[in-house]
C-alpha cells in the first residue's frame, strides 16, 4: 500500500511539474509574441517618424526657395532708348515692342540683361522700358524730360539710357542737353545706378563727346561700345529676311531696309554682355 502510495505520489508530482513547463513555455511564447508586435510596432512608429521628418525638411526647402524669389524685394530696372531699346510696332513693318530686329522681346539686349541680373541676384527684376525718341528729335529737349516724370522713382535700381542714332539736327546743344538728361534722371531715381551706352549704329563724334562731357559733370558710367561696333557689320548686324516672332504670337520675316539695319540677337547678346560688366552686383 505505501509503494502504491508513493507510485501515486511521484506521478502527480510529475504532472504538476510537467503542467507546470507548459504554462511557462506558453507565457514564454506569449511574452516573444508580444514582443516581436512590440518590436513591429516600433519599427512602423520610427519610419513615420522619418517620412514625417522628410515631409518637414521639404516644406522648409519650399519655404526657403520661395523666400528666395518671391518674398524678397524687386530689383527695378528702366531702360530708355530708341528703336534699338523700344520698336514701336509698325503694320508690315515690325511687330513687337522690344528692341528692333530681335527674334523675340527675350532676346533684346534689354531683357538678356533683367534676365541675367535676376539669375545672379536671386530677386525678381521688374523691368520698365520708354521710348527716348521723341527727346532725340526735339528742338527743346530739356522740355521733354517731363514726359518721363513718372517713370523713375527712389525704389529704381538701374537706369541704362541709349540714345543718339536719331539725333541730326539741333546739336549745338547737346552737351548741355545731356547734362540736363542726366541730371534729371539723377534727381528723379537717386539710389539707381545710372548706365549711358555709347552710339550702336552710326557712331558720331560730336555725339559721343557730348555724353562723355555729361558723363563726367554728372558722375555717371559711359559704356564703351568699341566692341560692337568694331564687329557689327560682320557678326551683329541683322538682314532682310530675319524671322521675328511678334507680339501676336505669330512668325514674321524682316523686309523693311532700316529694319535690318538693327542688331541681330547676336548683336543684342554683345550689347547686353557689355553693359552687364559694368552694374553693380
Amino acid at each position: 500500500m505505501k509503494k502504491r502510495t508513493k507510485a501515486f505520489f511521484v506521478l502527480t508530482l510529475f504532472c504538476i511539474t510537467l503542467f507546470s513547463g507548459c504554462q511557462n513555455k506558453e507565457e514564454l511564447n506569449q511574452i516573444t509574441a508580444d514582443s516581436s508586435k512590440e518590436s513591429e510596432s516600433a519599427d512602423v512608429s520610427t519610419e513615420q517618424e522619418i517620412e514625417r521628418e522628410i515631409e518637414r525638411e521639404s516644406e522648409i526647402n519650399d519655404e526657403v526657395i520661395d523666400t528666395g524669389m518671391t518674398e524678397q524685394e524687386p530689383y527695378h530696372y528702366v531702360a530708355f532708348g530708341n528703336s534699338v531699346t523700344y520698336g514701336e510696332v509698325t503694320e508690315d513693318i515690325w511687330w513687337g515692342d522690344w528692341g528692333m530686329a530681335a527674334s523675340s522681346k527675350e532676346n533684346d539686349y534689354v531683357h538678356l540683361i533683367s534676365n541675367e541680373l535676376e539669375q545672379t541676384l536671386l530677386r525678381p527684376v521688374v523691368t520698365e522700358v520708354y521710348s527716348l525718341k521723341s527727346w532725340e528729335l526735339a528742338s527743346d529737349r530739356t522740355s521733354v524730360l517731363e514726359e518721363l516724370n513718372e517713370t523713375l522713382d527712389e525704389s529704381t535700381d538701374l537706369v541704362t539710357i541709349q540714345s543718339g542714332e536719331n539725333i541730326t539736327q539741333y546739336q549745338e546743344t547737346l552737351e548741355i542737353d545731356y547734362f540736363d538728361l542726366l541730371s534729371f534722371v539723377r534727381e528723379k531715381a537717386p539710389n539707381a545706378q545710372i548706365l549711358i551706352l555709347g552710339e550702336l549704329l552710326w557712331p558720331s563724334e560730336n555725339i559721343e563727346t557730348a555724353k562723355q562731357t555729361a558723363c563726367e559733370a554728372c558722375e555717371v558710367t559711359f559704356v564703351d561700345m568699341t566692341q560692337f561696333l568694331n564687329d557689327y557689320d560682320t557678326f551683329y548686324k541683322s538682314s532682310l529676311g530675319t524671322e521675328i516672332i511678334g507680339a501676336d504670337g505669330n512668325l514674321h520675316v524682316i523686309e523693311d531696309e532700316e529694319v535690318a539695319a538693327h542688331p541681330n540677337d547676336e548683336g543684342m547678346e554683345c550689347i547686353a554682355r557689355q553693359v552687364l560688366s559694368y552694374i553693380y552686383r
